[in-house]
């Protein structure tokens, strides 16, 4: 399958990005492709004479999501209650031992790595829309991470991506165009780029008009609900801004420590949620059995740990497939069903905060 192109996707001034090298070697880029899945023979000569193109770079997002799970476990289930975003710390912990973390942990390792394979790329911040609904968004402070691509050589023409893997995230680069859309896990989900301006801004077009710029970007999500109706909302707004390490290492801070206001989602959940492959049964069922066997065009369903549940999502339909009563019951589900194990030992770390049991076994005492 060939990606259609955008020419016209580019940066305010049509800005290019410069090749940047890698935190890791080639040989951690390596093993990062292996434990992604990565099809073909995998050595660190394949990694330095990559091709490094818009169809590659939508695989790895796609393997990548399927591979690592967008959790925050070490800020419940630790002695320490924070997120280590660090370079080495993420090549621990998703690259050897196979666990996950959240955006500033999937985006900052996925940056990386793209760029140890002669990507161009940097990162940008998001800021959570914490509204329901499209009309009015409420979104509080830049602390997302998201992603900016030049993946064609010699052009400018410019990508987004998220490979955080939360809740409803793209599943595939979006070309940074108003009102470009792409499809989301399956058909009946998809994500539409709307270039805006800010209603409270101060900036203005002109000294003589009050037009404000465009200058912020929102990510929208759709749904198709088995009735048929739809629904959609905004997920976060990103501006084109270039962020960087301390940047994110601060964020980080204000996000775990439940600093950054009003919004204390991960410090108020235990959060766990990933993306898999359907099988080509499932895909038959949805009547798009021929689109299983490549990497761009295979469906994916969603897996997510929401409080008391653990719900399983295809297409339009959603299941509870367990359900938690007690601490050791969610450790079981993260082991089982994420592949991140918690030492019997550490279930201990979350009593006394927000997302903890009411009423938990105590094999430990």
């Amino acid at each position: 399958m060939t990606i259609e192109d955008h020419p016209a996707a580019k940066l305010r001034g049509c800005l290019w990005i410069k090749k940047v090298s890698s935190v890791y070697s080639a040989g951690q880029v390596s093993n990062w492709l292996k434990r992604i899945g990565f099809p073909g023979a995998i050595s660190d000569d394949m990694v330095t004479h990559f091709d490094a193109s818009l169809e590659n770079l939508s695989i790895l997002h796609r393997l990548h999501l399927v591979t690592f799970a967008f959790e925050n476990t070490p800020m419940h289930y630790s002695s320490h209650h924070t997120m280590d975003i660090s370079p080495e710390g993420l090549y621990q912990r998703l690259v050897v031992e196979g666990k996950g973390s959240y955006c500033f942990g999937m985006n900052g390792l996925f940056l990386q790595m793209i760029r140890g394979l002669g990507y161009r790329a940097y990162p940008g911040a998001g800021r959570i829309n914490v509204a329901e609904g499209i009309d009015i968004p409420e979104f509080i402070s830049f602390v997302h991470m998201v992603i900016f691509v030049q993946p064609n050589e010699g052009s400018n023409t410019t990508y987004f991506l998220d490979a955080s893997g939360g809740g409803s995230g793209l599943t595939r680069p979006l070309p940074l165009l108003d009102g470009a859309e792409v499809m989301g896990a399956s058909p009946t989900e998809w994500h539409t780029l709307v270039k805006t301006a800010r209603t409270d801004s101060s900036l203005s077009t002109s000294v003589t008009d009050e037009d404000t710029p465009k200058v912020e970007w929102r990510l929208a999500v759709s749904h198709k609900k088995p009735c048929g109706e739809i629904s959609s909302r905004i997920m976060y707004s990103f501006i084109e801004d270039e962020y960087f390490r301390r940047d994110y290492e601060f964020a980080n801070i204000g996000v775990y420590s439940g600093a950054t206001g009003p919004d204390r989602f991960f410090p108020d959940n235990v959060v766990c949620s990933g993306c898999f492959w359907l099988t080509k049964e499932e895909m038959a069922e949805m009547g798009a059995a021929d689109a299983y066997d490549s990497l761009l065009t295979r469906y994916m369903g969603r897996l997510g740990l929401e409080k008391t549940t653990l719900r399983r999502h295809i297409g339009s339909k959603s299941e509870t497939v367990r359900t938690m009563e007690t601490e050791v019951e969610r450790a079981a589900v993260l082991k089982e069903c994420f592949g991140i194990e918690i030492p019997e030992g550490d279930l201990r770390y979350i009593e006394g905060r927000p997302p903890a049991f009411d009423v938990q076994s105590r094999p430990l005492q």
